[in-house]
């Protein structure tokens, strides 16, 4: 049903813009690949582009078997509108049969370099979280930031930008695509980034993100029919999201800080980042102790106090997990520019190659205790191997190598070859060590 609507609406676009163009003559002409309509007075313009990514990934399987397949990762259909000082933008992802909204916003442009937005957009937070996929240096982005980044959510933002000088910040509501029932999480997110020295010979920058967030509900608890203790942070990264896969439930809130460097000189690139979230929970033990034994019924069999809860599973003890990725790049046939616009890279003119290093260091492990039989218990091993329980958390940790290989072809084909090899450490996985990673990416962009 969905599918059809959007299918419908994108036509009625379609027919639309044709009927404007006939009646206002407008001109076309490409824009970076796309197609750019604009009225004779240049005060309309509508713009029509999209994206498909052609994915080829082989594992050399350690023990965990993985899924090397052929897939068609995403297909992209997007339509921007702008009139005087307002643009819209739509765009859509069909990717592996999912559909989904990435894109759907208003921005009012204020001045040149002063803008307000509201919809579903980027949080303003880290280099790779905040960038398009289609900009990224590698085919997908590094585990640091698929673990702890943020992505998009429904909000109003305000971004101003000078040639030294961006800064972003806005306040969330949820995302789009959460269909569970309770009240949605919040956040506030802000970006800011320096960039002292900025030429054709060095382009430096230093920047830094927060972001304060109250997670979704995950549905009402059945016991207690509540949706305030059963929030949850779920970190995943890596191949299928099995050696890096932190489920942190009882979550009361998650900040997250990031800071960032970014080092541009002619042909040479250096990019780092550094995560670290922390993850507060808590816990009702006493609606547990309700649930379980109504308090006007006199039980003589445990639990008899709330306290009984803690002392056997264990507290809910606060999550600290953090990640930090360098890289480094080399590009020939262009130089590297900055854009500061977007605190980014624009991307390298047709014919140029680059080649590129990168070092990845994510570590989702808070573990406290002993771990026994699948779970956690306290640092005295006797009574862990009597049950008693412990709330650490192990999502593992892993080290990645990884070098690629970046042709663009046009402005609107890109070929990718990417090679990794992760070092993994997952007690889930006890017998993994090891797993190499080959893909490839056909890019077309228009």
């Amino acid at each position: 049903m969905m599918k059809k609507i959007y299918f419908t609406l994108l036509t009625m676009g379609l027919v639309v813009t044709s009927v404007i163009g006939q009646e206002n003559q407008l001109s076309v002409e490409s824009n970076k690949g796309g197609i750019l309509l604009t009225s004779p007075e240049k005060d309309y313009q509508v713009k029509f582009n999209g994206r498909i990514y052609m994915d080829g990934t082989h594992y050399m399987d350690d023990v965990t078997d993985l899924s090397s397949k052929l897939s068609i990762t995403d297909v992209r259909l997007g339509t921007t509108v702008k009139w005087d000082k307002w643009d819209a933008k739509i765009n859509v992802s069909f990717g592996n049969d999912h559909l989904k909204i990435k894109d759907a916003f208003l921005r009012y442009n204020y001045n040149e370099k002063s803008v307000f937005t509201i919809g579903n957009f980027f949080e303003p937070f880290g280099i790779e979280g905040a960038a398009s996929s289609k900009e990224l240096r590698f085919i997908g982005a590094s585990n640091t930031t698929q673990a702890l980044g943020i992505g998009r959510s429904i909000g109003l933002g305000y971004t101003y930008y000078t040639d030294k000088f961006y800064g972003a910040t806005g306040l969330f509501a949820g995302t789009v695509d959460n269909q569970d029932k309770g009240d949605q999480g919040y956040s506030t997110t802000t970006k800011l980034a320096y960039t002292p020295i900025v030429n054709e010979n060095l382009t430096l920058q230093v920047g830094a993100s927060f972001s304060y967030r109250k997670p979704e509900a995950n549905g009402f608890s059945d016991g207690l029919n509540d949706d305030d203790f059963n929030r949850e942070v779920v970190l995943t990264a890596g191949p299928e999201n099995l050696f890096l896969n932190a489920d942190i439930k009882g979550a009361m809130s998650d900040t997250k800080f990031n800071f960032q460097t970014l080092v541009l000189s002619k042909s040479f690139l250096l990019q780092g980042e550094y995560t670290r979230s922390n993850v507060t929970r808590d816990e009702d033990y006493v609606s547990e102790l309700m649930k379980d034994g109504p308090l006007y019924y006199v039980t003589y069999a445990w639990p008899t106090t709330p306290q009984d809860y803690a002392d056997w599973y264990g507290e809910l003890k606060d999550i600290t997990t953090e990640a930090y990725y360098v890289q480094t790049g080399f590009l020939l046939g262009d130089t590297y520019s900055y854009n500061s616009s977007t605190a980014y890279i624009n991307r390298p003119k047709a014919g140029s190659y680059e080649f590129l290093v990168r070092y990845d260091n994510t570590n989702l492990n808070d573990i406290d205790g002993t771990y026994f039989n699948g779970s956690f218990g306290p640092a005295d091993e006797g009574a862990a191997l009597g049950g008693a329980g412990n709330k650490s958390i192990a999502g593992g940790k892993s080290e990645t190598i990884s070098a690629a290989v970046n042709y663009y072809l046009s402005d609107n084909i890109m070929f990718r070859l990417n090679y990794s090899v992760m070092d993994v450490d997952n007690i889930k996985h006890p017998l993994d060590e090891k797993v190499g990673i080959l893909n490839a990416r056909v890019q077309v962009n228009f």
